[in-house]
């Protein structure tokens, strides 16, 4: 799972490299989530569980769920995945300071919000999230070889942090004199981004499972808050509930969890989940809190 983390965003990168010399356009932020779903199904199994919705969808979102079955703790992280800009626009290159992630604005049709307004309000108990999928020419490009968090093939970043960038952006459009703030850039965005690893690769003791345990990743995710933070001006509130969303889930007093999974293959058609959702199962016990998992694919 630790080397994932490592290569995975390598791949990343360097797939988004190519596009460049495909006749038929970009890749899209969907073909990058199914690359790291994908890799993910490698460790299906007792350990791993991928439920995929029943109907086909068009979308980045990707739930992922850290679930200790003894002590029935469980984080819950949802994310969105955006794609940067490519490295020509209109066969002119783009400066990399102005590479930017452009559909951060979206608006779906018929909804009052934009999307990141929706990712941002996710219902507790789940932690929104973005993963920023990035050219490897440009995570390279010694522009970002200064201070400051590592730009990679994919990285992460806390959703209340983008939503407020977001909406200074938003409100000095529609300000008196309009100013226009450029902060879906890369370059102005790297302040709070994260590496993979923080979520597929905590430190601390895993026991001997294969996949991280929710507490660790907990810690880890409160960690990088904590770095991200220092110079951003962030209020109590935001404080307050991320750290709220950041404490696993604890199981009922018969500890059961209340969404147990059920035993069947670790890669699943399920009609009760509306997104891809990815289940990291440690702390198994040898009663029936532990599903059985086996190891074939459904579908």
């Amino acid at each position: 799972m630790c080397d994932l983390a490592k290569t995975l965003p390598l791949l990343i990168g360097r797939l988004l490299d190519r596009e460049a010399k495909l006749s038929r356009g970009r890749f899209r932020e969907e073909t990058m989530t199914d690359i790291f779903t994908g890799a993910l199904a490698a460790f299906a199994g007792p350990e791993l569980v991928i439920q995929y919705p029943d109907e086909a969808v068009t979308g980045a979102d990707l739930d992922l769920r850290f679930w200790h079955v003894a002590t029935g703790r469980e984080l819950q992280l949802r994310i969105q995945a955006k794609r940067l800009s490519a490295a020509y626009n209109a066969k002119k290159a783009v400066n990399i300071e102005h590479r930017s992630y452009h559909e951060l604005l979206h608006k779906p049709a018929r909804s009052a919000k934009f999307q990141f307004e929706s990712l941002a309000d996710a219902p507790a108990p789940w932690m929104p999230l973005y993963m920023f999928y990035n050219h490897q020419s440009a995570a390279d490009d010694l522009f970002f070889a200064s201070v400051g968090p590592m730009v990679s093939g994919v990285n992460l970043a806390f959703a209340a942090d983008v939503a407020k960038e977001l909406t200074v952006k938003l409100k000095a459009a529609k300000a008196t004199p309009m100013s226009v703030k450029h902060h879906k850039r890369l370059s102005h965005l790297r302040k709070h981004l994260f590496g993979l690893e923080a979520i597929l690769c905590p430190s601390g003791d895993w026991e001997g499972a294969g996949v991280p345990p929710p507490d660790l990743v907990s810690a880890s995710l409160l960690d990088r808050w904590e770095v991200s933070g220092k110079g951003n001006a962030r209020t109590k509130d935001e404080d307050i509930a991320l750290r709220i969303r950041s404490e696993p889930l604890s199981g009922s007093p018969d500890g059961h969890f209340r969404r147990r999974i059920s035993d069947g293959p670790s890669i699943r058609v399920d009609h009760t989940v509306e997104r891809p959702v990815v289940t990291f199962i440690t702390g198994r016990t040898g009663d029936d809190r532990t599903p059985i998992i086996t190891e074939d694919t459904e579908g």
